[in-house]
């Protein structure tokens, strides 16, 4: 099925690269912050508010862009405004999305984690154990995203994965805002060009 040009062929491939970057994303973060999830409710701890958040976002934003790549290829011209308000709400989301999960991890060294000195190791992992113990099985307690993120290298890193891919996403719908109405534009444009007439 060939790519709907729009009036402007390049800008019209450049969408769906962009759209389906942000669903390979988007699947990404739904895939490891549903582990997160999972792990932490296994333990019977209620998990941090910003996983729930970003969970309940990014499943809501893949749908809409999948559903949306449908109303791309049928070429629905007013669709596309429709597309850029949705994406600039997406946008929103996601900006709130990145500050919120950053807010605690943006001062946490996953390198050092594991590396530190032996007393160093051992206050932290006692503070972690600690902190999981008094909040096990009562309800309304939450473990926070800094002691999840900081209890292991791994978590470490998968929680900065998502926090990137957070911010990547910021990008791509901010492309996607830019690029929904040119397409418009140049639609409209490429639709209203005068025929030659032969005298």
């Amino acid at each position: 099925m060939p790519v709907p040009s729009y009036g402007a062929a390049p800008l019209s491939k450049t969408f769906l690269l962009v759209r389906i970057l942000q669903v390979v994303a988007m699947i990404s973060i739904v895939g490891m912050t549903a582990n997160f999830v999972s792990l932490i409710v296994s333990s019977g701890i209620e998990p941090p508010k910003e996983f729930v958040g970003t969970l309940s976002v990014t499943c809501i934003a893949t749908l809409y862009c999948l559903v949306s790549i449908a109303f791309y290829y049928s070429e629905a011209n007013l669709g596309l405004f429709v597309m850029s308000g949705f994406d600039s709400l997406l946008l929103i989301a996601f900006i709130v999305v990145a500050v919120t999960v950053g807010k605690p991890l943006s001062f946490l060294n996953c390198y050092v984690i594991g590396n530190a000195s032996k007393e160093v190791e051992a206050a932290s992992a006692y503070a972690f154990t600690e902190s999981v113990t008094q909040n096990l099985n009562i309800v309304g307690n939450k473990l926070y995203l800094g002691n999840w993120a900081g209890a292991t290298k791994a978590n470490c890193f998968e929680t900065k994965a998502i926090w990137g891919l957070s911010i990547a996403l910021c990008l791509l719908f901010t492309t996607s805002c830019i690029l929904l109405p040119t397409l418009f534009y140049k639609n409209k444009k490429a639709a209203a060009a005068p025929k030659s007439v032969d005298v």
